[in-house]
């Protein structure tokens, strides 16, 4: 009885505990991911297109405002060309 009955147990006495700590995370970001895809992959509807397009119009007029500052009219213009990206991914078209 040498042992002190603290450190007895620390070795490996809270291993289920862990693991399924880690196997809820995991099971998380797997349904994060299925959310994700499924959500780029589902079937569109031409008022979901016409959203996107109204969506990609309206950013290009914040890039183009010419009250903003040149820094938000960058940013706006890379998201404006990343928005048009993903369209062409999820419609296989132009936006335009």
């Amino acid at each position: 009885m040498s042992e002190h009955p603290h450190t007895a147990n620390a070795s490996g006495g809270n291993k289920g505990g862990c693991l399924w700590l880690m196997l809820a995370g995991v099971a998380f970001i797997v349904l994060v991911f299925a959310i994700i895809i499924y959500s780029i992959t589902r079937p569109s509807t031409d008022s979901v297109k016409a959203n996107e397009r109204a969506a990609i119009e309206a950013c290009w007029k914040r890039a183009n405002d010419e009250t903003a500052t040149p820094t938000s009219r960058s940013f706006a213009k890379d998201s404006c060309v990343e928005r048009e990206k993903q369209y062409r991914i999820k419609f296989g078209d132009e936006p335009k």
